[in-house]
């Protein structure tokens, strides 16, 4: 239930009132979220009042008279586009039990996510037109900035703007695609069609001929994962992939393991990393010692230790006696070359 309460307090911050003291109250034009706002109400309220709901649209005209414990009272309002529900429950104890869960749900981040995702179902809009590629975008409705929203945003670093004229938040561009992964639109049927529809008709950006491959190398001026490349250039995995194997084949880069992830960098970096790291385990074998000895001297891990070592004697650089190292007469004339001029 934690999931639902965090959604329903989403909920509640875009379209219930939270300056009465004496009733829960809840208002939307989806009756399913309505009745998913009761269920979980109706799963932590312990006291005997009944819920009401209020129905108002332009004609008055009664489905049901009852759903469950809850009673139905139908208004007509004719100034109403579409029919809109109003959830009440009376209870000054449960009004103050109800705040305190909502305070402590918004001090923990890990709710977020949810709360968002209520409170776009509350007050959340899709602008999209189909024959306008540049028509892609969603509000949230506030009459003046609401931190907490702001709070929220800012830590999934969407990137927003507050238009007071039109009384919106606005998201738009490549920040659709981090609303999309916090599923956004989840709670509102006919929300989440609209919004998929426009996520389904995002296309990649277009980059002219050798775009790609130029500015992956520029950008490769310390190790970095395929991941955060194609995140940045907003391209799949595999693509990236096909452009620095081009790269590597032309020598300008080259790649090396850390923490068994692969990273790339241009060839003179990583040729500096790896000489650095030979470096260092060459001069700590100052002696025979054990690979523990060895972790210690250099802080480097046991197992990555093992792994260079393997390397290095592959390169004549180390020799082995048992479970010790040291360097052979090549490591030593190799060290002392790295010492005196800084590199091979």
């Amino acid at each position: 239930m934690n999931k639902q309460i965090s959604e329903c307090v989403g909920l509640w911050l875009a379209e219930g009132d939270n300056k009465t003291i004496s009733e829960i109250t809840f208002t939307n034009n989806c009756i399913e979220l309505i009745l998913f706002f009761h269920e979980t109400i109706n799963s932590i309220y312990t006291g005997d009042n009944k819920p009401r709901i209020y129905v108002y649209s332009p004609s008055k005209r009664k489905l049901f008279n009852k759903i469950g414990n809850i009673k139905i009272r139908y208004y007509q309002d004719i100034r109403a586009k579409k029919t809109y529900y109003i959830y009440r429950l009376a209870d000054v104890n449960f009004v103050k039990e109800w705040k305190s869960i909502v305070n402590k749900t918004l001090k923990e981040k890990i709710n977020y996510s949810r709360i968002l995702r209520g409170f776009f179902a509350g007050e959340g809009n899709i602008k999209h037109n189909p024959k306008n590629n540049n028509s892609r975008s969603i509000r949230i409705s506030q009459s003046k900035r609401y931190i907490i929203l702001e709070n929220i945003l800012n830590h999934f670093n969407i990137e927003h703007t507050f238009e007071s004229q039109d009384r919106n938040y606005w998201i738009y561009g490549c920040q659709l695609e981090k609303t999309n992964k916090l599923n956004i639109a989840e709670l509102h049927p006919e929300k989440q069609f609209k919004f998929a529809r426009m996520i389904n008709s995002l296309k990649e950006p277009h980059y002219s001929k050798g775009f790609l491959k130029k500015n992956i190398e520029k950008t490769l001026i310390k190790p970095t994962r395929t991941l955060e490349l194609s995140k940045k250039f907003n391209r799949s995995p595999a693509r990236i992939l096909d452009v620095l194997r081009e790269l590597k084949t032309e020598k300008k880069i080259s790649y090396m393991k850390i923490k068994n992830k692969t990273v790339w960098a241009k060839k003179k970096i990583i040729t500096e990393i790896l000489l650095n790291d030979k470096k260092v385990i060459l001069t700590s074998l100052d002696k025979f010692k054990k690979i523990c000895d060895l972790s210690r001297d250099t802080n480097i891990p046991r197992k990555t230790i093992r792994k260079k070592l393997r390397l290095l004697k592959k390169e004549e650089l180390v020799k082995q006696m048992d479970t010790e190292w040291n360097k052979t007469e090549k490591g030593k004339s190799l060290t002392c070359g790295i010492d005196e001029a800084g590199n091979e």
